[in-house]
């Protein structure tokens, strides 16, 4: 059986100089036309000092967290021109020009499951992408790892990280191990006036789907066991957790989690 990613969800990250937690409101994104249509929230709102976050129907998630913002969308069952957080984060960057943006990341995550057991995933993770060596016998259990790659790439950096996790099942609340690839493309926003740089942003925003397509190449063509394209349309939808994505060029910023999330998805390790 081909190895596929399931649960793809695609991330545009916007890091601004200014403060943009208190932008994060539907009522704001409704009256600047920043969001059209019948969209209605899917939970309650967050909103605190440094933490803001709408969930909207349709799997949308949008986080204003510091100093930058995450526009977020799961992409089963949607086709590229059915996302819509692409149009979305398109229309606050313009209508949000003053908050100095710095750089803009297009992020991608997908995950492989292995229900037949807990320890399954860090084999996975020993077996594909560490050297067989001594040190892997130490302790009682598989070695757990994460690991970070960057590729320096023409059009841009590319940072992934594959790291082990557990997905909590809606249904019956038990955990299923599995594997996260996380990529990141991340971009220093380029130009002289502001026009200039919202015109680069809104660029690379429409040009998402060539990070997408490079990002299955990379992944399908040389970490999973076989040579297969990714159709994201067939693909089993995760569960609403969001995770923090960090434009990689920016490594200070924080990776807050909100409790919401804490409880759909527990990386090994953190309670």
């Amino acid at each position: 059986m081909n190895q596929q990613l399931a649960g793809l969800n695609l991330d545009i990250v916007a890091a601004t100089k200014k403060p943009a937690t208190s932008t994060i409101n539907l009522d704001f994104f409704s009256g600047a036309g920043i969001i059209e249509g019948e969209i209605k929230l899917a939970s309650g709102p967050v909103n605190s000092k440094n933490f803001s976050r709408i969930e909207l129907e349709e799997n949308i998630v949008i986080v204003g967290e510091g100093n930058r913002v995450v526009f977020s969308e799961a992409m089963a069952g949607k086709t590229p021109d059915q996302l819509k957080i692409p149009v979305i984060a398109s229309k606050y960057i313009q209508m949000l020009s003053n908050l100095e943006y710095e750089a803009i990341g297009v992020n991608i995550r997908g995950f492989l499951s292995f229900p037949e057991g807990k320890d399954a995933a860090s084999r996975y993770i020993a077996s594909n992408f560490l050297a067989n060596a001594s040190w892997q016998t130490i302790g009682f259990s598989p070695v757990r790892a994460s690991i970070n790659l960057v590729f320096d790439r023409e059009r841009s950096p590319f940072y992934l990280n594959i790291a082990e996790a557990a997905m909590r099942k809606e249904e019956d609340e038990a955990t299923v191990p599995i594997v996260m690839f996380s990529g990141s493309f991340s971009y220093v926003v380029n130009g002289e006036s502001a026009a200039e740089k919202i015109a680069y942003m809104h660029e690379i925003i429409a040009n998402w789907q060539t990070d997408f397509t490079a990002f299955n190449e990379i992944i399908n063509n040389h970490f999973l066991a076989q040579n297969t394209a990714v159709n994201y349309q067939e693909m089993p939808q995760m569960s609403s957790y969001q995770e923090m994505p960090q434009i990689e060029a920016y490594q200070e910023m924080s990776q807050t989690e909100s409790e919401s999330e804490t409880n759909l998805f527990v990386m090994n390790g953190v309670s």
